[in-house]
């Protein structure tokens, strides 16, 4: 993957909010592609893409994958493995590869073992899988930052950081933000981005959404993704309801 052909190494364009995040997502790559501190793979056939595989080196001397995705239409011929094959003797000289994985079908735990990824939390639905290439001990995982907001008075503080790397992440958040359209004199809406170096020297190690300072999942959307505003309406309402503002 280089600044060339980083448009290759976007998710697939669905139109609505996913334009917004696949453009967010282009910047984030060529902002880490600039202090190398990204590498990738892209599979092309025929000049057509067929999926990709970025992953970030750590501090301490690991590689962690963020994203591996094939086109859907492109899978069940071993385009993925390619990719992580890849991805794998470009690592070779690292302590090892890390890997956020799940047990749903992006990024899912069992394609990971294939390749000789351990799963220390098996009976969690996201869990960080390792792949040793020495003695060396896989690193602790890193509890996340807690943040403590600047609440107000009689509103539903919400702050949002992201840095552009996940297209879904984006579209949650213009969902969370066209959903609180509802309350609108209720709710005060914080963007962080943490591309900023400002954002970054506040905020390191912080991310996803938070109400009042607790974090906030809203699940991942999909292509038809106008469906869970509803859902984040009423997930919004009743945290108003609570803090008896409603």
């Amino acid at each position: 993957m280089t600044k060339e052909n980083v448009s290759l190494a976007l998710c697939a364009d669905y139109g609505g909010y996913f334009e917004g995040g696949r453009e967010e997502r282009k910047k984030f790559l060529l902002w880490k592609l600039k202090d190398g501190k990204v590498r990738g793979k892209i599979a092309v056939e025929d000049e057509e893409r067929l999926g990709w595989i970025d992953y970030y080196p750590t501090e301490d001397g690991w590689f962690r994958i963020e994203c591996i995705d094939v086109d859907l239409d492109k899978r069940s011929r071993g385009v993925g493995r390619a990719l992580m094959n890849a991805c794998l003797k470009d690592c070779k000289d690292s302590k090892g590869v890390l890997v956020g994985a799940t047990v749903w079908e992006h990024m899912p735990k069992g394609f990971f073992k294939k390749f000789g990824f351990v799963d220390a939390t098996p009976e969690a639905n996201i869990s960080v899988m390792a792949l040793r290439f020495g003695e060396e001990d896989v690193p602790a995982p890193q509890e996340r930052r807690r943040f403590t907001p600047r609440l107000e008075v009689g509103k539903l503080v919400i702050d949002m950081f992201d840095d552009g790397q996940c297209p879904p992440s984006y579209v949650t958040r213009q969902l969370v933000k066209e959903a609180a359209r509802d309350f609108a004199n209720k709710i005060n809406i914080r963007e962080h981005d943490m591309r900023d170096e400002a954002e970054i020297k506040r905020f390191s190690g912080i991310g996803g959404i938070f109400l009042d300072g607790e974090s906030a999942f809203f699940g991942y959307p999909g292509k038809e993704y106008h469906g869970k505003i509803g859902e984040i309406r009423e997930a919004l309402r009743k945290r108003l309801e609570a803090k008896s503002i409603l």
